[in-house]
């Protein structure tokens, strides 16, 4: 072998660890910023930031959020952020397919999950209170035992423990416990049918008596 095939193969070799390489890097799962343009629930449907452009042009993608069933999160159309990647396949555990995960590794657009980026627009009204928030409000709630939950909206606050209850909105507050409801509102306050300010009592004598309970 000359001299100068020696320096061909030298180059030959380069060229093929090169590619390699490159082929390794591509086949690396890919953290890209994006903005979800559909919604259903803990899955969304992502378009890639910025624009596509040939020939990296990447298709709408659909993957799972970066949420447990605790902290369940309304993300909306429009919100942005990264998808980053796993290195073994997650769809049996996301829902979006019923294969088991192996060692192989998946392919770099096929185990992404959805992170929200926070902005420097985004504001709050105590930077040091953890805010919970949603177009229509929130829900706290337990997930076993005697059923409790805080739900807050556009309609007003409801509080739920069991079969009492405490509901609050612009113009009332009612409250039920026992199968005995308590409601207050503008005409006054209302005690099981009878109304506070204008109630009367019943067996009045003159004396030392005393009355009955209220008589509506």
């Amino acid at each position: 072998m000359n001299e100068l095939s020696q320096f061909w193969m030298q180059r030959s070799l380069n060229q093929v660890a090169i590619r390699a390489a490159q082929e390794a890097i591509e086949n690396l799962g890919k953290c890209l910023p994006c903005t979800i343009v559909e919604c259903a629930g803990q899955i969304v449907t992502v378009s890639f930031n910025p624009a596509n452009t040939a020939p990296t042009l990447l298709p709408n993608l659909t993957v799972p959020v970066d949420n447990s069933a605790y902290d369940y999160v309304p993300y909306q159309k429009g919100d942005t952020g990264v998808v980053r990647p796993t290195d073994l396949y997650i769809g049996n555990i996301s829902g979006l397919g019923t294969s088991e995960a192996t060692n192989i590794k998946a392919g770099n657009l096929s185990s992404l999950v959805f992170t929200p980026v926070g902005k420097k627009s985004f504001t709050a009204a105590n930077p040091n209170a953890r805010i919970i928030q949603g177009p229509d409000g929130w829900i706290s709630q337990t997930t076993e035992g005697t059923p409790c939950s805080i739900v807050g909206n556009q309609q007003g606050i409801t509080i739920t423990f069991g079969s009492s209850s405490i509901v609050i909105n612009d113009t009332e507050i009612t409250m039920t416990a026992g199968g005995k409801t308590v409601t207050l509102n503008s005409s006054g306050f209302d005690i099981g049918g009878i109304l506070f300010e204008s109630h009367v009592h019943g067996g009045v004598t003159t004396g030392s008596g005393d009355t009955t309970g209220p008589v509506s």
